[in-house]
């Protein structure tokens, strides 16, 4: 199938009920069968629509004269990614309109390739104005942000930090790969990366971490292998505040898709052992399958529900918790999260984190601690969450100041971590 028509099923798919996660991707049969080139270009073409999905939208209801609910899903997908490739690609005109019109044809639309000739034609000619100024109105269609989550960034941080923000989060995210020592070791690593003519540099916040700057580095073999992964460099940060040394049971709660779970496993004692557990049994399935991949020593892990409760009876000199949540520290890498993120959900996510935080507290023994980590930049679900159960729980203590990084500098996502002590 032609990687235009790869792309634009992929986006009819986001905007339906059944939505492909997007860092399953690679899973999807018509995206595999395409070569690395047009891999790459798919990639490029659905995340980008993602990144400025309002802005795109605003463009095709100005120059259309009709509200997005008037038009067929099927060409509303072929216009934004023709309008994306206008907009941000090195695409010639004439291929973009050219390619939107046969997309018409190969999705059963004749009929409205005249409509969608017409339409890219007159948004060459006259492109719609774009609001000025910084309100959140118009940051918020400038940089097609949730408008809610744009009059948060404004109230807490300002106008100008604000818009670098946002500028920061429609940029594709910044390459960090942490290297497996369980197959490699760092230097070697960068030795062959070396002799390739890859370019790489440090990433000198954490161990073993590099940024390789190669569009195609998803498809070398070091990659493919098991050799490295890629790992906001925030969320290496975050896992590094963990205190585990003389640990001798260490929990790794809502363990999956299993990164921290890796990088905890490569800083352990020698004599310590894991547990694991996730509520998706399929996501536990695959950290375990990736584990196997990388050779990455397998946790004693199961299926749970920290909602419910503690699943393990063994007291845990430590547990690093990573609670599900809203995902607003990782816009730039998760633009989807922009389609479905509500500000009602804070509240919700809230109250689940609260309730996993104190169920995993439960297995924690007298002097051990427990990392709570988020990669949301919203108060509701990080420190809220930890003043609401210090306030209810008298053998909880915080031991250290709260960690959060700031999304787009340099480069990483919004993640927060909390360290607790039971006394």
């Amino acid at each position: 199938m032609h990687a235009r028509a790869v792309a634009v099923e992929l986006l009819l798919r986001q905007s339906a009920r059944s939505r492909i996660p997007l860092d399953n991707l690679a899973r999807d049969p018509k995206f595999a069968e395409l070569d690395g080139r047009d891999r790459r270009f798919v990639t490029e073409l659905v995340f980008g629509v993602l990144r400025n999905l309002a802005l795109l939208d605003y463009s095709i209801e100005w120059v259309s004269h009709k509200p997005l609910q008037k038009l067929d899903p099927e060409i509303v997908s072929i216009l934004r990614t023709a309008l994306y490739q206008l907009n941000y690609l090195r695409v010639p005109e004439r291929a973009a309109v050219h390619s939107a019109v046969e997309l018409c044809k190969g999705f059963k639309k004749s009929s409205a390739a005249p409509f969608v000739n017409a339409l890219l034609r007159r948004f060459l000619s006259n492109p719609p104005p774009l609001p000025q100024g910084q309100t959140s109105e118009a940051l918020s269609l400038r940089y097609s942000h949730p408008r809610w989550l744009v009059e948060r960034y404004l109230e807490r941080y300002g106008d100008n930090a604000t818009e670098n923000l946002l500028k920061a989060n429609n940029q594709p995210p910044v390459p960090f790969v942490l290297v497996n020592t369980f197959k490699i070791g760092f230097q070697e690593f960068r030795q062959q990366l070396e002799h390739e003519q890859i370019t790489f540099r440090l990433y000198p916040k954490v161990p073993n971490c590099l940024i390789v700057e190669s569009p195609s580095f998803p498809e070398h073999p070091l990659y493919l292998g098991g050799y490295c992964f890629f790992m906001d460099g925030a969320s290496q940060e975050a896992v590094h505040l963990a205190n585990i040394q003389g640990a001798r049971k260490i929990g790794d709660f809502c363990s999956a898709p299993g990164g921290k779970l890796f990088l905890l496993t490569a800083r352990k004692p020698p004599e310590a052992t894991i547990y694991s557990c996730d509520v998706s049994h399929s996501r536990l399935r695959q950290m375990l399958e990736r584990a196997r991949l990388y050779k990455v020593p397998t946790p004693k892990a199961v299926t749970a529900d920290l909602t419910q409760g503690c699943p393990f009876r063994v007291p845990f000199d430590f547990i690093l918790v990573d609670v599900p949540c809203s995902g607003t520290g990782t816009l730039r890498s998760n633009p989807d999260i922009r389609i479905r993120a509500l500000e009602t959900d804070l509240k919700r996510f809230h109250s689940k984190q609260l309730s996993i935080l104190k169920n995993s507290f439960e297995g924690l023994r007298k002097g051990g601690d427990l990392l709570y980590i988020t990669c949301s930049t919203e108060p509701e679900e990080n420190e809220n969450v930890i003043e609401a159960f210090l306030a209810g729980e008298p053998q909880a203590a915080a031991i250290a100041d709260f960690y959060r990084s700031f999304p787009g500098n340099p480069g990483v996502g919004g993640f927060f971590a909390a360290q607790i002590r039971r006394v």
